[in-house]
């Protein structure tokens, strides 16, 4: 029985090795453990350690697992900040994997767009920087800029400015901030709209993708308190964009060295139809993309990261896309979680498929958005029509934010008239000893 290593959280991952009969080791951050998100089946080996992407941890959790890294026969992550570590484990064993310096360029967002400009594939110009940049270092660039960490995930720190005040702003903020990762990516802001392509290659060669698009660029919605929304799109709504953009990743990842993986790929499309290359990464996407995919086109690319990192081509067999596929993120104001929606309620809603909270009762939203990851559910829809998919991903949002009761975190008075208004608890309105005892029969000690 093949052993696989897994560093990371990645449920869809784990419970297809469990399908197939393969031992699976986890190796998660303790931290995963106590916030109770993410379970996983009972047959795959857990292992707890501070940090998942540190490789000292790594191999010491396993070590007092009574495991090495000669035990393994495949090594695998979906998690960004492992990828990496994970590609040099794999290399060093001699299993398949991206190889380290494939896996670099595949996390470093200069090294990717630099490589691909050398190939004379579309990007936007950039420049780097460990210290604070001047305005004279950037000045070729011209603005709007986009400042971002070179290696982040989920437009995390990644902020858009228009001049010479807003820049110097952020710079300084970037570097003051207590972070590891402080290398600074400054690139041109591309208008356009902002689409992904999610699949797999093997040998060179893309077995599979599917065409999906943000409803609106992921760096309006990470600072935001709008809802993100994703489709995949159909032959019906974006007819000929699916073959190229297959046609651009499989150029971008000859250009990056990658022969075989699951690749997350995005792009923009400008309002003159060319494509601009974003950035690509050696995972499958965040959010629900697995689960979209899966009810577009029958193909789990979780599955299919199972057989890549064995070293053997996936055996998808995708279907049409017959229906408008998409799901939608609701994030929630500031406050204390005191109920949310029964989740099976949303999805009896018409054509939900999926439904899934990241938040809990009792929980803390801070209100404060920096990233695409920050949402408190999660829910995925199909319909006929583009029209009426919209619709019912507006449906089922609402129906989460109407009936979620969050206590404002904001002044006492305002919370007493709150529990006493909202939650209708008259009882714990306050009173003096007069007002209580009116109209009720005087107790009397016996």
């Amino acid at each position: 029985m093949s052993r696989v290593l897994l560093i990371g959280s990645d449920r869809n991952f784990a419970e297809a090795c469990v399908s197939r009969g393969l031992d699976v080791v986890a190796v998660r951050n303790a931290s995963v453990f106590s916030n109770g998100l993410l379970t996983f089946p009972e047959e795959v080996r857990q292992v707890a350690v501070p940090n998942q992407s540190d490789l000292e941890q790594v191999v010491s959790g396993l070590g007092h697992a009574g495991l090495t890294m000669g035990d393994f026969d495949a090594v695998y992550t979906n998690f960004e900040f492992a990828v990496v570590m994970a590609a040099g484990l794999a290399q060093n064993l001699g299993l398949p994997g991206l190889g380290t310096e494939v896996a670099v360029r595949m996390r470093d967002k200069f090294l990717q767009k630099q490589r691909l400009a050398e190939k004379g594939i579309p990007v936007a110009e950039s420049r780097v920087f460990h210290t604070p940049p001047t305005l004279a270092d950037v000045e070729a660039l011209g603005f709007p800029l986009v400042l971002k960490p070179v290696a982040g995930a989920g437009t995390e720190s990644t902020t858009r400015v228009d001049d010479a005040t807003a820049f110097q702003r952020t710079v300084a903020a970037f570097f003051s901030a207590k972070e590891a990762r402080k290398v600074l990516l400054v690139e041109q802001f591309i208008a356009g709209e902002e689409f992904v392509l999610d699949g797999w290659i093997h040998n060179g060669v893309i077995g599979f993708s599917s065409l999906g698009r943000y409803e609106r660029p992921c760096l309006e919605i990470a600072a935001s308190a709008t809802s993100m929304r994703m489709y995949r799109c159909s032959e019906t709504t974006h007819p000929g964009l699916a073959e190229r953009a297959t046609n651009l990743a499989a150029d971008a990842l000859t250009a990056l060295g990658m022969r075989s993986g699951v690749f997350h790929l995005e792009f923009f499309r400008l309002p003159n139809g060319s494509l601009v290359f974003s950035e690509c990464a050696a995972r499958r996407g965040g959010a629900l993309v697995e689960e979209e995919i899966r009810l577009a086109r029958s193909v789990s690319l979780a599955e299919a990261a199972v057989d890549l990192c064995l070293g053997t081509a996936p055996q998808t067999a995708p279907t049409a896309q017959v229906l408008e596929v998409g799901s939608i993120h609701p994030k929630l104001p500031a406050g204390v979680i005191l109920d949310l929606p029964n989740i099976h309620r949303l999805t009896q809603q018409d054509g939900v498929d999926y439904v899934r909270y990241f938040t809990y009762l009792g929980a803390t939203s801070s209100g404060n958005f920096n990233s695409t990851d920050q949402r408190s559910a999660a829910m995925l829809a199909g319909a006929p029509t583009l029209a009426e998919l919209d619709k019912r991903l507006e449906h089922v949002e609402t129906l989460f934010l109407d009936e979620t009761v969050l206590s404002p975190n904001v002044s006492p008075r305002h919370m007493r008239e709150f529990q006493v208004q909202t939650l209708g608890r008259s009882d714990l309105a306050d009173r003096s000893y007069t007002a209580a005892s009116a109209g009720t029969s005087p107790r009397r000690n016996s």
